[in-house]
This record gives structure tokens, sequence and C-alpha cells, in this order.
């Protein structure tokens, strides 16, 4: 096969080039045309270090919804990391890397009777639960699989999960535990998440006092817990994100759970893997247009709202892709970015003032830390294809990676062009000789 046309599916081993100089080269080559992420595994790698180096008595299970993409769950299980799976394909897709099911937790609070037969025909153990409903649902469908009670904890978040999910400590609580009890069902332990991207640390603090209590509440009522799961929601934009907060949880879990018995389980997702990637997508066109009494650049782009680009969290930036002949502190204008559908909402980072230098339909446009939910959130609208993706791994990493059971001999790729394209997304043209007969166009 033309190296040029080589498959995405493999991983490019890197000997001193970065990502970057993978994007530069794909881009400068000029054989690129669709957008695309490139994917870099060591980062994702010091991340999970990082994680294990800040909290080593938290055990991660990797909350997949993040980030599914083949390689990253791939180096999840590489490193023996656990799977929080919110869904039967999620834990399809994690079994068929060989992964046991008891490494995977089930962590949606409400489930249909179907998804609890197939957890549990799939051999998955544990799973969290909110409500009476899902109690009696759980005794008729699974009735041996190990609970966690998840409790609500209130927290400053971006994306608050208690407005959906857990049960209130206060007024719920204790009765979910007696009613699980009366059914004769096993509550193993507490789960509680304090939001996605979640800025005030005593949340954690707040949802480990509030374990304690329940596993006290257990021990008096003669029954017992072994299991906390502190969630997820820690903030991602760097890598010394969790400094303060891990020092909290440690603490806290030396202070309230000092028996080393307890497992102590985390659902890390955003953090692993947000700033694994960034996205690059070309200018199709632009106009100059009033808007609001001022004049403004409006870009027209290869990728918008209904692909990659649905949401924006206040760290991710765009910027234009640096080309040779540049000018430096070249002026920065307004600009309005469009996606590549008719929709006329289809509008990128509409709450952002964005100011770029003008640009050209030669431009590409740099879209960073792009690498939690957005391709997971992309639709095919309009028959629109999601961007593709590259992935890199260093030299170094790649040996210690190679030989392990996840990965296999078509995984990696050595001594790689970095400037070859990914495979274009357009379909296969139509050549009839008879049509069916509809309106057609006059010439």
């Amino acid at each position: 096969m033309d190296s040029k046309l080589m498959s995405n599916t493999s991983v490019l081993v890197l000997d001193k080039n970065t990502s970057e100089d993978v994007a530069k080269a794909m881009i400068e080559e000029g054989l690129q045309k669709e957008p695309f992420f490139v994917f870099d595994m060591d980062e994702a790698y010091r991340r999970v270090a990082h994680f294990k180096k800040m909290m080593p008595r938290v055990q991660m299970f990797y909350a997949m919804k993040a980030n599914d993409s083949d390689k990253m769950i791939k180096l999840a299980a590489a490193l023996e990391l656990g799977f929080d799976c919110a869904s039967p394909g999620e834990i399809h897709k994690i079994l068929e890397l060989g992964v046991s099911p008891q490494s995977i937790i089930f962590a949606a609070p409400t489930k249909t009777p179907d998804w609890m037969v197939y957890a549990r025909q799939s051999g998955v153990r544990h799973t969290t639960f909110d409500s009476s409903y899902e109690l009696k649902k759980v005794k008729q469908y699974w009735p041996d699989v190990g609970l966690l009670i998840r409790i609500k904890v209130d927290s400053d978040s971006i994306y608050k999960l208690g407005e959906k999910f857990g049960c209130d400590f206060e007024t719920e609580a204790t009765n979910l535990l007696e009613e699980a009890a009366s059914l004769g069902l096993k509550v193993v332990g507490v789960a509680f998440h304090v939001g996605s991207s979640c800025s005030s640390a005593h949340s954690h603090v707040e949802g480990l006092q509030n374990a304690r209590a329940l596993f006290d509440y257990e021990t008096r009522a003669g029954r017992g817990m072994s299991i906390v799961d502190i969630g997820g929601g820690f903030l991602s934009d760097k890598i010394d994100r969790i400094d303060q907060v891990s020092k909290l949880i440690n603490t806290t879990l030396e202070e309230l759970f000092p028996e080393h018995s307890v497992q102590i389980i985390a659902e890390p997702g955003r953090y692993l893997c947000d700033t694994t990637c960034n996205l690059y997508c070309s200018v199709n066109s632009i106009r100059r247009a009033t808007r609001g009494g001022e004049k403004v650049n409006m870009i027209y782009m290869n990728d918008g709202l209904f692909g990659s680009l649905r949401y924006n969290d206040p760290w991710q930036t765009v910027k234009r892709f640096g080309r040779p002949g540049d000018i430096r502190n070249e002026k920065l204008e307004k600009t309005i970015l469009w996606g590549p559908s008719c929709d006329s909402t289809d509008r990128v980072m509409q709450n952002v003032d964005i100011m770029l230098p003008r640009c050209t339909p030669l431009d590409w446009l740099i879209f960073a830390i792009q690498g939690a939910y957005s391709f997971g959130f992309a639709s095919q609208f309009s028959c629109l294809q999601r961007p593709q993706m590259r992935s890199v791994i260093s030299r170094d990493l790649w040996t210690k990676l190679k030989d392990s059971k996840v990965f296999g001999p078509g995984d990696f790729e050595n001594n790689p062009d970095i400037s070859a394209p990914l495979p274009s997304t357009l379909p296969p043209i139509i050549n009839k000789s008879t049509f069916v007969k509809s309106n057609t166009l006059k010439i």
C-alpha cells in the first residue's frame, strides 16, 4: 500500500518528532483535506502515571465515555486500569479486549432490564443505584450483583451530575439501604460524583464524610461495606490540576478510612484524556460581514457543531495554524466560525469572543484540548463524516507497551511517513446506466 494512503488504525512510532510535528507535516504536505485529530498516547500515559503518584491508594476505573477511541481504551487496559462503563456497548467494547468483567463497574444508576440482564450474563459484578425503583428492578433481573449506593454531593462544577443522579444523603440514603436489605440485596459500597470539571476541592471531602457515615450505619445494622467510589470530576486542562484535591483526598482517606481493607476507586475520564488530542480543521471559505454594526470575518470550516465542536469548555482555544511567511504580531480581528452543514445554528464557540488573524482558504485552524467527549458527541447529521484520528507514540513508550496482550502487531507502525494523509471519508462514486426517475435539473 502507498504510504500516503496508510490506514488510520496504526499508531505512528516516533523517534524524535512530536504530535505537533505530525500535524504540521500532514498539513504542509497538502494531501490531508479533511479535519483530523492527533492523539498523543504519551500524554495519556503521563496523566495515568501522575494520578497514581498523587493518589496511590486510589484505583482508577477509566470512565471510557470521555474517550472510547480504540487506542485510548487499549492503553488503559495495558496499564491495568479498571473501567467505568455506562452502557452494554461500552461493556462489550472492553470485554473484546480480553479485560476481565470483574474489572468493570457498570456505573449507570438507572438501567433498563435488558441492560441488567446483558451485564449479568457478561459477568459484570458491580453496579450503582440511587432509587427504590432501581432496587426493585435489580431484585428481579440482577439479584446477585454487588451494589454501590450513589449519593448526591453539592459542588461547583461545570456539568452538575447531581441534578440527574444520586440520592439525598440526609433524607433517602438510609431508607434505601434498609430497602435493599429487605429485598435480600447486597450493598457493598458507596459511590458519589462531584460533577464534571469540579472546582470545589472540598466536595470530595464532603462525599467521603457522608460515605463514612453510611459505612458506620451498615456496620451498626450488622451488615457491612467495603468499597468507596469517589467518581471523577477532576479538572483537566493541566496535569497538576489534581494536586490540591489529591492532598485533601489522601488526608481524608487516612482519617476516615484508615482500614486498608476498604477499596478506594475513582472514575477519572476527562482528566486522563482531555489534553491528549488537538483537532485540526481547514478553512473552506471566508466572508467579510457586518454584525451588530461592526465588521467581522466569517470563517466556514470543514467541522462544526454537528461534528466534533458541539461544546466548548472555558480552557479550550482556537488559533490559526502557523505557516511560512506569517507576520509576527499580526492584527487580530473579530471572527465568527461556521461549520460545514446547511443548518443556520451550526456556529462554533458562539459564547466566546473569537479573535483571529485574517485567514484564507489555504489556512487551517487548531482547536486545542479536544481529547474528551469531542468525537464521542459528534453526529453524522446531513451524512457528514466524523473527523478521523491519527495516533502517535514515542519509541520509549512503545517499548513498554508493544508486548502487551492488548495490542496486536498491526497496532503500531515503525519508521512511518509522518506526512501521510488519513484515508478520505468521501463516499464512492455511483455510476449506473439506469437511474430511478425523479425531478431533474435542466441545463
